[in-house]
């Protein structure tokens, strides 16, 4: 028996009193760390549920919030963050373009992305390599989060979730005139990870590393960015 093929729509994350797309993506972050271990990757993240930490539903919050003023209003710099969904392709209406649609019917949320303009990490900022590369940025699109669900209700329909939603925030970025995308990413377990934004089309920048706050643990990281095409 063939297994249907899984075609992604992506929707904007919405605000909600419920907080219903912000506690998706903290759960979503939780599901991948039994994941990583299984993987050769469990240092990537430790072993503590991302939903342990204090506030951290806030750092979701947020940039659902600011994105949803962006889209709405065209205020402060472009914040995008979206929600991939599965469907069978049986559904005619599953695709990859974001019509702001709410409808879960039929749909499993397989998988999340933020994207902020003009914007490195603290971590970055601070790599004394990294300065001439920074520094040499007017505008830019950073990728700050790309996450795929991993519970037993996105098995065989998530696969490809990660590279939808790249595709999804590199033509959002080009819409917005952006003509550079960065990510960075962990750069262990042999750089699996690093291999896969190469496939998405991100080049490497360099090599940094971090230690951990309130720990010696070193964490290896890989800035990376990708050329886009203006509209």
């Amino acid at each position: 028996m063939t297994t249907p093929q899984v075609q992604f729509h992506i929707r904007d994350a919405l605000p909600s009193a419920e907080n219903t797309d912000a506690l998706f993506i903290l759960g979503a972050f939780d599901s991948c760390i039994p994941h990583l271990a299984t993987i050769g990757s469990a240092t990537q993240w430790g072993p503590e549920p991302f939903s342990s930490r204090p506030n951290i539903l806030d750092r979701p919050v947020s940039a659902i919030a600011a994105a949803e003023t962006y889209r709405l209003e065209g205020k402060g710099d472009p914040v995008g963050v979206f929600i991939a969904e599965a469907a069978s392709s049986a559904d005619a209406d599953a695709n990859t373009e974001n019509d702001g649609s709410t409808s879960r019917e039929g749909r499993v949320q397989v998988g999340a992305a933020v994207y902020k303009a003009n914007c490195f990490p603290e971590y970055v900022k601070s790599q004394p390599q990294f300065e001439e590369v920074i520094q040499g940025q007017e505008k830019w699109m950073y990728l700050d989060m790309l996450v795929t669900e991993f519970s037993a209700k996105t098995e065989g329909k998530r696969k490809g979730a990660g590279a939808a939603l790249v595709k999804k925030g590199r033509e959002w970025a080009e819409e917005e005139g952006f003509g550079v995308m960065f990510v960075d990413c962990w750069a262990g377990n042999e750089g699996r990870l690093v291999g896969f934004y190469e496939s998405q089309g991100f080049e490497r920048v360099g090599e940094f590393v971090v230690v951990k706050p309130g720990t010696e643990e070193k964490w290896p990281g890989m800035l990376l960015k990708m050329e886009l095409r203006k509209e």
